[in-house]
């Protein structure tokens, strides 16, 4: 098995065992309190008469940065955001990456206390888009509340189809256990065994760019990009394993708008790998 040497900015480090120093691009924010840096004027801080109000403007936002995803770094940054955070979408991908260039792994403030995490006392959230949702209280057949263990009320949650926007804060914004959210080390015979069952193809390179294009197939619709959506998604699933990339990619239409719905069927390949063995 081919390993890739190593990629200053891309290939994702060695597993860092629990207690260990944090090193390299998944060492903490030395910054304190969490700052991003950002003026107060940007769409991220700006305060707003409501919602829908914020939300327009941090829709502005991928608009107004979408040339720089058409660019070659503007793509390898968002394919190794994608390969460190497969489970945001396209847009929430490229807002973490504009508020904060080396984000590597979020969560909101519940999830971190979940995870043993704590968000720094005056951290600065970093805004994502997210489907508003309401808290409709359960009821039995007889309409009588439904309570639990300590008679609280119990409630369920349903989108309402609307968009809000949300706060999350990157690992570097919290304190708390050593964590690392890294993909195992390389190991030739674990992902023999992962790709075996759905590709005849034996090299890494190949058996990733396989599965990618196999994936992106079974997703349809519009496939004008489809050679360099198939080296994203090979890509991202290369940089978790550490395995040899493919070759760089080919455009066939480099427009904004074809860039955007490529990097959103990306994203959506990827979340749907995810937890499955092709995509540790």
């Amino acid at each position: 098995m081919t390993i890739a040497p190593p990629r200053p900015t891309a290939t994702l480090p060695p597993r860092q065992r629990v207690g260990e120093p944090n090193p390299g691009r998944w060492k903490p924010d030395p910054r304190s309190d969490g700052d991003l840096d950002l003026a107060a004027d940007s769409p991220f801080r700006r305060r707003y008469d409501s919602v829908q109000e914020k939300v327009t403007a941090i829709v502005g936002v991928l608009d107004d940065t979408l040339d720089t995803l058409c660019t070659d770094d503007g793509w390898d940054d968002f394919v190794d955001a994608a390969a460190r955070m497969p489970r945001m979408s396209a847009n929430n991908l490229r807002l973490l990456q504009e508020q904060m260039p080396d984000v590597s792994d979020v969560a909101d403030y519940g999830q971190w206390k979940e995870r043993g995490r704590t968000p720094r006392k005056g951290a600065q959230g970093l805004l994502i888009l997210k489907q508003a949702k309401v808290k409709l209280p359960l009821t039995d057949p007889t309409g009588e509340p439904i309570l639990d263990a300590k008679g609280q009320q119990l409630y369920d949650e349903r989108a309402t189809g609307e968009t809000t926007v949300g706060t999350v804060f990157d690992i570097s914004q919290t304190d708390g256990p050593a964590h690392t959210s890294r993909p195992p080390l390389p190991d030739a015979r674990a992902f023999a065994a992962a790709f075996r069952n759905v590709t005849d193809e034996e090299d890494p390179e190949d058996a990733v760019t396989d599965v990618a294009r196999m994936r992106l197939d079974v997703l349809g619709g519009d496939d004008t990009n489809i050679e360099a959506e198939t080296h994203a998604v090979a890509a991202v699933i290369a940089r978790r394993w550490g395995v040899t990339e493919p070759i760089a990619p080919y455009w066939a239409d480099r427009s904004p708008a074809a860039v955007r719905a490529s990097s959103i069927r990306v994203s959506r390949v990827v979340s749907r790998l995810l937890g499955t063995p092709l995509l540790p």
